[in-house]
């Protein structure tokens, strides 16, 4: 197993080849970066001009205390991901970098088998004399490291350290700030679609509720046939229970058609009506009385037993109204009535 050691590498040559408006640059570069993996692609390319390495691997650390390859540089050639059959990298060696909060260099020779772990073998297949270590940290906290493998420790000079640290530190950030974003995109993504769902869903309720509505207008209208059987007689068979909204609509079209229609009679035929309550009796007088001051006789027939308990417990009276116990004897009566008002104008 080896160790990380920290601390300074001896001074060598190449302090003057990196200059902070060329870091400053890839600063800038980092944050324009559209997604993670233009990201991971500007770093590993950005890196090479801090620490000139055979390999670069960069290595993020996952909720499960171990690590995943995030993105893969040799020689100019960038790649997305650990290596093929790589996935979660479990090699101690590279779990063991996310633990320290300092550059550390690990050193050669590599010992042990390379093919325990893939994204392992592929950062040591130029056999480097020394992996250095770079945390990338967010507010002091490591999220994963930069590994450059090295063919001599003295290419990294004090300079290069600094400007290696500064960069993965600013790294760390870009990161987190890009990754908070996607999410954000994502989610707010998610959200326009639940969005256009819920309008899809409204406005399918909407359709369905104006497909109710004219089924039940449909049916009011069904439920109020008035039929003219005779010159100057209608008649309005009630079928079924009378809610509020039926009585109201039979109101306005008895009205309607008295008017349209020049009726002398109106026969109401509860043949096929249904045991009403009070509200509903109400109603029925109310036909009656408009229908009379329209200058129409009401003609009632066919009233159901239980009714006619109701019509007596309501108070309500049918004085003045002629009733008969078949629609065929309320038209006998009302066409009867038109041929003696017709028989004086003969004459």
């Amino acid at each position: 197993m080896l160790t990380p050691e920290p601390g300074q590498p001896p001074e060598a040559g190449g302090g003057g080849w990196i200059v902070l408006g060329v870091l400053n640059e890839i600063l800038l570069k980092l944050a324009n970066q559209p997604d993670l993996r233009s990201l991971w692609e500007e770093v590993c390319a950005s890196a090479r001009w801090i620490v000139p390495s055979q390999r670069l691997c960069v290595v993020l650390a996952n909720d499960g205390g171990g690590a995943r390859i995030a993105a893969r540089y040799q020689r100019g050639t960038f790649e997305y991901g650990a290596p093929e059959g790589g996935g979660v990298v479990v090699d101690a060696w590279m779990v063991a970098a996310l633990e320290a909060q300092r550059p550390a260099w690990f050193r050669g020779p590599w010992d042990e088998a390379r093919e325990a772990d893939r994204a392992r073998a592929w950062l040591l297949a130029d056999d480097p004399d020394v992996v250095f270590h770079v945390p990338i940290q967010v507010y002091k906290k490591t999220i994963g490291t930069m590994l450059f493998a090295l063919e001599d420790q003295r290419q990294i000079d004090r300079k290069a350290l600094a400007s290696a640290t500064t960069y993965a530190l600013y790294v760390g950030a870009t990161y987190t700030t890009l990754k908070n974003s996607l999410d954000l995109a994502a989610a707010s993504a998610q959200l326009r679609e639940q969005n256009d769902e819920l309008e899809r869903v409204q406005i399918e309720l909407r359709l369905q509720l104006d497909r109710v509505r004219a089924a039940h207008e449909a049916m009011l209208e069904m439920s109020t046939p008035i039929i003219q059987v005779w010159d100057g007689v209608l008649t309005l068979p009630v079928i079924g229970t009378i809610d509020s909204a039926r009585a109201a609509r039979m109101m306005e079209e008895v009205l309607d058609a008295v008017v349209r229609h020049g009726a002398r009679f109106m026969i109401v035929d509860l043949t096929g009506a249904q045991a009403a309550d009070t509200s509903t009796i109400d109603h029925l007088l109310r036909i009656f009385a408009a229908t009379r001051l329209l200058g129409s006789q009401c003609i009632v027939s066919g009233v159901p037993t239980a009714m006619v308990g109701r019509i007596l417990e309501s108070g309500g009276s049918l004085d003045g109204i002629p009733v008969f116990s078949t629609l065929k004897s309320a038209l006998e009566h009302a066409v009867g009535a038109l041929r003696q008002q017709a028989q004086p104008a003969r004459r």
